[in-house]
């Protein structure tokens, strides 16, 4: 389940929308646990977003309103969730930004900083803001022949001193998005995602839209001629490094195989996710004995052809097949798979043929054609996702046996139709009619690389307009979630002998405050993993919490998508199948195991991650060898 997202906010400036913290009215402000008691802001825009951005006048006078709202918010509400924080600093910083007054947006953009946890973000915090000042104090405006000079060489200064390998993602990936990024994909981007939403609430809009004019409008008069400059100076800081030796992977020693000839047992391992291409895997198959692919459901289950595991379609009722529909893609499929690659080669700072490809397809997408792009790269996103991950979860495990349960997500920025009490009743109940399945096929371990939180249904819900007030919307999401939350909570209890294993999320939050779930549940046989890279850091995306206290590269992964390619991906996603793998290889060797022996020989065997006192890093090889099988391996 994905929120309501924008081209243009997946890049650099992407703003969130909340408020900050004033230590000074601790005792009196209003305590916030979960993103749910934040204060909701409605604003009225009279037409197109476009066309607001135009009148000078009543973009600022909403900018205004913003401002005091987040402001006033300050000091009534008692926000301890420090990317909660940042985002409302994030939204002060790029609101004065947009102002023009650059010393207030720096003295929030340091607020930001001061909160980080990732390294990179910690570095790279404010240095083009303080790249900007610092040329301006040569010429007087952006439009001064001699800004262009100073900036360049400010932020050249700047950042050539910060140490490179962990900043270099960073680097690399903005240079990638200078390539495609115009002033006609930012504006069709801001009408394609936001005009619906407008039109759909009558012009009375919540903050995320605010927000994502006020980004844009920085875009339109500031980044775009910003981003060519920065591009040039990290294209050289890279450059610089290219000779540089290859930082030594700590991750792949830890990996662990078990040998065919091995004394092992069969584990059925559950990948709940978008599905299996099952071919890719014929000797690691979960196999129904009561059915056959002949179009009937003859052991009854309600299923059909449920050869190798069952599926649900978007409206969480059976469906069949091991992988989820394609029936809405609009594009070709075979390109946008290989634009899905290009675009992992373009973020790992690869050039070739075909991010030259995808660079240039994008840049020239225009209305519809953007909204359609951008639908289609989810869908098939999504698609490629569950094989992906079932490869991660049996890679080395000649034991594993596969059994998919197969869920169609949606996956429209701007959805077919608002979510209801009824959907989220329904889902609920299908996760306990998928746990039982899984019960019923002896599955000893199962992975859910997904996530839903309540503010997802709240922004499909505003999305189509329903709810005639935030506060009606907001209960009203509640209520949707409920179904779903307490749904799977239960069946997941139902199942005390199976291990549950959920992937934290991308978002670089924390999974009780987004109230996640499943990965902010608190059950005997679940674990939530959050991501690190090849150095033992944690990702720049990676979320936490007091729970998440496992983790596993989740960083460049390769593995098969559907039709037998492998590609490498990132995401907590194929972090929690590191830990899947490494339990279904335990329950192989010794399958009286039970959840909780099983975790706890996980986390005797753990590593540290530096710097991230009581956050621990799986070891396969150490925990396989702690069984008594390193003569064997």
């Amino acid at each position: 389940m994905k929120k309501i997202s924008c081209l243009l906010l997946a890049l650099s400036w992407s703003m969130a929308l909340f408020l900050t913290q004033n230590q000074a009215f601790a005792d009196s402000r209003i305590p916030v646990k979960t993103a749910d008691d934040l204060p909701r802001h409605t604003y009225k825009i009279p037409g197109k977003s476009l066309d607001l951005l135009k009148d000078e006048a009543a973009f600022y006078a909403l900018l205004e309103q913003g401002i005091v709202d987040a402001q006033s918010d300050l000091q009534k509400y008692q926000i301890e969730d420090p990317s909660t924080l940042r985002g409302y600093y994030d939204f002060l910083q790029i609101s004065y930004l947009v102002k023009g007054d650059l010393k207030t947006s720096l003295e929030y953009s340091d607020k930001s900083t001061a909160l980080q946890t990732k390294e990179a973000e910690k570095l790279m915090g404010g240095v083009n803001l303080r790249a900007r000042i610092e040329a301006l104090k040569t010429a007087g405006s952006v439009s001064d022949p001699r800004f262009d000079a100073a900036f360049k060489a400010a932020l050249h200064k700047s950042v050539a001193q910060l140490p490179y390998e962990p900043i270099k993602d960073r680097l690399v990936g903005l240079r990638g998005q200078a390539s495609m990024l115009n002033r006609t994909l930012v504006e069709d981007s801001l009408s394609t995602q936001m005009d619906p939403i407008i039109a759909a609430n009558h012009g009375s809009v919540p903050t995320e839209v605010l927000a994502a004019l006020i980004n844009t409008k920085f875009v339109l008069d500031y980044g775009l001629h910003a981003l060519p400059l920065m591009a040039e100076v990290y294209g050289e800081i890279i450059d610089s490094h290219a000779s540089a030796p290859e930082s030594v992977d700590l991750w792949k020693p830890r990996l662990v195989n078990l040998k065919s000839y091995m004394k092992g047992t069969p584990v059925v391992v559950g990948i709940w996710d978008s599905g299996v291409d099952t071919s890719l895997y014929p000797r690691q198959l979960w196999t129904n004995p009561a059915e056959e692919a002949n179009g009937k459901d003859e052991d009854g289950n309600g299923f059909v052809d449920d050869i190798h595991g069952i599926a649900y379609g978007e409206d969480h009722r059976p469906t069949a097949g091991p992988l989820s529909s394609l029936a809405g893609l609009k594009g070709e499929k075979d390109q946008l798979v290989g634009f899905i690659i290009a675009s992992q080669d373009m973020q790992a700072g690869i050039q070739n043929e075909g991010v030259t490809a995808f660079q240039n397809y994008v840049k020239n997408l225009k209305g519809d054609r953007l909204k359609d792009f951008n639908d289609d790269l989810s869908l098939l996103g999504s698609y490629v996702h569950g094989t992906h991950v079932a490869g991660v979860a049996v890679a080395g495990n000649p034991f594993a046996r596969i059994l998919h349960v197969t869920e169609n997500w949606p996956y429209k920025a701007i959805p077919d139709a608002a979510p209801t009490i009824e959907d989220g009743a329904r889902w609920g109940a299908t996760t306990q009619q998928s746990v039982d399945y899984m019960k019923k096929a002896s599955v000893r371990v199962v992975n859910m690389s997904w996530r839903v939180g309540r503010s997802a249904f709240e922004s499909m819900l505003e999305a189509k307009g329903v709810g005639a007030t935030p506060a009606e919307r907001a209960e009203l999401s509640r209520k949707i979630f409920a179904g779903l939350h307490d749904g799977l909570e239960a069946a997941i209890r139902s199942a005390p002998d199976v291990l549950f294993v959920a992937g934290s999320g991308n978002e670089d939050n924390d999974v009780d405050f987004a109230e996640y779930v499943p990965a902010g549940l608190r059950l005997p046989n679940l674990i939530t993993v959050g991501a690190i890279d090849d150095q033992d850091k944690f990702t720049s995306f990676t979320t936490t919490g007091k729970n998440v206290e496992l983790y596993a590269n989740g960083y460049r992964i390769e593995s098969f998508i559907p039709g037998g390619q492998k590609v490498k991906l990132s995401g907590t996603s194929m972090a929690s199948p590191q830990v899947v793998n490494l339990a279904a290889k335990i329950l192989a060797l010794k399958p009286e195991l039970k959840p909780a022996a099983v975790i706890e020989l996980i986390r005797k065997n753990t590593d540290p991650v530096p710097g991230q006192p009581g956050r621990f890093i799986i070891n396969p090889k150490r925990t396989i060898e702690s069984l008594g099988a390193a003569a064997q391996l």
